[in-house]
């Protein structure tokens, strides 16, 4: 068998349908990636745990259970009762689809796949898990306040500032927190940027909503109205540890690669797998015509040592590009990433932009930025009237997670540029969930060679005008997992912009709804599209390019989540438990979330549960009524005491409306409608 499929099997090959998999103990993190704004190549992650590849049983303590608390040890006791051994069930299951599935132990099996161009089926899906604070499934920690802000009339923003340095100054206690800035409920001016720049400081406020503590960005220029701010950039390379990697080819989803000195490397190493394409890659790609060059496109990946096997290394988080020789293969170097801060939150604000006229561009741009930043969160955060992005992440910033953050009514021209409401442009590992968008450009987007894994999971765009995915220069390892959007693409851009070529590769649409999917596959690479539904669309720039991997088209796959299941395997239920709420573990939570828009804490919304393709409202037949409706009865909405016109907004049965886009009155059947500009 080919090495780069002994690559992949290298991965641990049996799990016990008694566990939930390893629960490992955090380790440092490192990350590495550039600025999708100035199109540099490197790429962040954070080593979070060194789990993945441990048996579970060497854990030394018993299982957690669905409660999170520890199960009963075994005690040994002869019951008398005959038992089968549980069933062991290996992480593939062959090749082909399924390429995800749950398997009788309750975890995942996956199939493996060729990229395009290839019939080598050596390739399998990457771990997402990863994304998150911490490297996903740790809860979001609660940082005692030691300082204390009322509103006062004028400008606040020395106050503001003043307080977070205050409390920079302090020393961490052991969890590596200095304490937390709290604003009280009112409106503070705010008349430029506020920065944290020391790890350990939070920033809160009293809600998201209108009487919550509102931050009023009143600055007429473009700026950022909140930065998290680390030093230093890039990632530097310790001098004499650059090895070549000899696998002829290493797949996608594998970590396990060799190189030709392992003796560079030691267990806990910060690295670079970087990807190293030659002028083969960009012309067998067609990508030359647009201005690519093999140099551009050298892209870092930064991962952690967990283990070392003579010249075979093994990373934590597996590869989201293949490596091939054939395209110029790629290195291993250790780094050394200083400056990043970690453990900085903003929490509880309501941030809104000043303007002049719906098109004004001289204010308010990016409600939270985060640079250099890692093991972060911004929570409960509704941005209003920004023209750009409600939470943007670049300079290397990894294992962070954005939740409960509402972007409204963002004032800009709609061109170019504007409106990119949750916005990766460089960092490794960063989780979005629980958001909602408004009356954007891009709701859910990475910008150029940003590497992943990086994921949108359970949120919900209203009103967008445009696509989102990756969107542009290979971007990689990004996961949209029952999001719900406008338009969802991933395609050959060709000469967009400056020359967007291809803008992404192994990027996964996992149950989602959209009314335009586009998702083709880039020589050498595959993009996913799963239990989607939407219109399956030849590309806007290159219609001539090979549709990807669909699977399940028009129809919801289990399990409903890619990302938390692949989280179970990995930590357990106890992790999924600490990072999601009862409705999420229970379904869809789109309805919920537009209903709550920003308005207050989520937990202010109930999900109102019945059946999953009517979020909000009771099914009846292909129809899904309002809950006001009452119990079911004939057909469709008009079967309900009073009929149709008694009880519902409107003529639901021949209006198109599908309740996967659109709240209850709708139909269930999935028929797609345009959406409006």
């Amino acid at each position: 068998m080919r090495l780069a499929l002994m690559s992949l099997l290298m991965i641990p090959m049996v799990i016990g349908c008694d566990s939930d998999g390893p629960k490992p103990e955090p380790t440092e993190d490192a990350d590495t990636d550039a600025d999708a704004d100035t199109d540099t190549d490197t790429d962040a992650s954070v080593p979070p745990d060194t789990g993945v590849h441990s048996d579970p049983d060497e854990e030394g303590g018993p299982e957690p259970s669905d409660s999170g608390t520890p199960a009963s040890p075994d005690t040994g006791t002869d019951t008398g009762a005959e038992s089968s051994p549980p069933p062991t069930c290996p992480p593939t299951h062959g090749i082909g689809e399924p390429l995800a599935t749950r398997n009788e132990c309750g975890t995942l099996s996956y199939g493996l796949f060729a990229t395009e161009g290839s019939t080598d089926p050596v390739h399998r899906l990457p771990d997402f898990s990863f994304a998150g604070y911490r490297g996903g499934g740790v809860s979001l920690p609660s940082v005692p306040t030691v300082e204390t802000i009322e509103p006062e009339d004028g400008d606040d923003r020395a106050r503001i500032q003043a307080a977070i340095d205050a409390v920079s100054a302090r020393s961490a206690d052991a969890s590596g927190h200095r304490g937390a800035v709290l604003l009280r409920a009112g409106t503070y001016e705010v008349g430029d940027t506020l920065t944290i720049s020391t790890s350990g400081v939070v920033l809160r406020g009293e809600g998201q909503g209108a009487d919550g503590t509102i931050l009023l960005a009143t600055r007429p220029e473009q700026h950022t109205l909140l930065r998290v701010q680390g030093s230093g950039s890039g990632l530097p390379e310790d001098a004499g540890t650059r090895s070549t990697i000899t696998d002829a080819h290493v797949p996608i989803g594998a970590t396990v690669l060799h190189v030709a000195d392992g003796a560079l490397f030691a267990v806990g190493d910060t690295v670079v797998v970087e990807r190293t394409p030659n002028d083969d890659w960009v012309t067998d790609l067609g990508m030359d015509a647009f201005g690519w060059t093999a140099a551009g496109y050298t892209i870092g990946h930064e991962r952690s040592v967990v283990a070392i096997e003579g010249d075979a290394l093994t990373v934590d988080i597996p590869i989201v590009d293949a490596l091939d020789n054939a395209h110029g293969g790629g290195v291993v170097y250790r780094a050394t990433v200083p400056g990043r801060i970690e453990e900085v939150g903003i929490e509880d604000l309501r941030i809104v932009s000043t303007f002049t006229s719906a098109t004004d561009e001289d204010h308010g741009w990016t409600a939270v930025d985060l640079r250099r930043t890692r093991n972060s969160w911004v929570h409960g955060m509704t941005a209003v009237h920004f023209g750009f992005s409600a939470v943007s992440i670049h300079a290397e910033s990894a294992f962070n997670t954005v939740q409960e953050v509402a972007m409204l009514s963002p004032i800009s021209q709609v061109t170019g540029g504007r409106r990119y409401a949750f916005y990766v442009g460089n960092g490794i590992g960063n989780l979005f969930q629980r958001c909602y968008s408004e009356e954007s450009r891009h709701d859910f987007v990475t910008g150029s060679r940003t590497t992943g894994p990086n994921v949108w999971l359970d949120s919900v765009s209203v009103d967008s005008t445009n696509d989102d995915g990756p969107h542009h220069r290979w971007s990689t390892g990004m996961l949209l997992d029952n999001v719900m959007s406008f338009k969802i693409h991933v395609e050959n851009r060709q000469d967009s912009g400056s020359g967007h070529g291809w803008s992404g590769a192994q990027t996964l649409f996992w149950n989602t709804v959209s009314e335009s999917i586009r998702s083709d596959a880039p020589l050498g690479g595959m993009n996913w599209t799963i239990g989607s539904m939407g219109t399956q669309d030849e590309g806007g720039w290159a219609p001539e390019e090979p549709f990807g991997w669909w699977e399940s088209h028009n129809t919801p796959v289990e399990p409903r989540s890619l990302y938390l299941q692949q989280l179970a395997d990995r930590r357990g239920t106890a992790a999924v438990h600490a990072v999601t709420t009862v409705e999420q573990r229970e379904g869809r939570i789109w309805g919920q979330l537009a209903e709550w828009a920003g308005s207050g804490p989520l937990t202010s919304v109930a999900a109102l549960g019945g059946d999953t393709a009517c979020d909000r409202g009771l099914t009846a037949g292909y129809a899904c009524c309002e809950a006001g409706c009452g119990e079911c009865g004939g057909s469709g909405c008009g079967g309900r005491p009073g009929g149709a016109a008694a009880c519902c907004t409107g003529p639901i049965i021949t209006s198109g409306r599908s309740c996967q886009l659109h709240e209850a009155p709708c139909i269930i059947d999935p028929v797609f409608s345009p959406i409006g500009e």
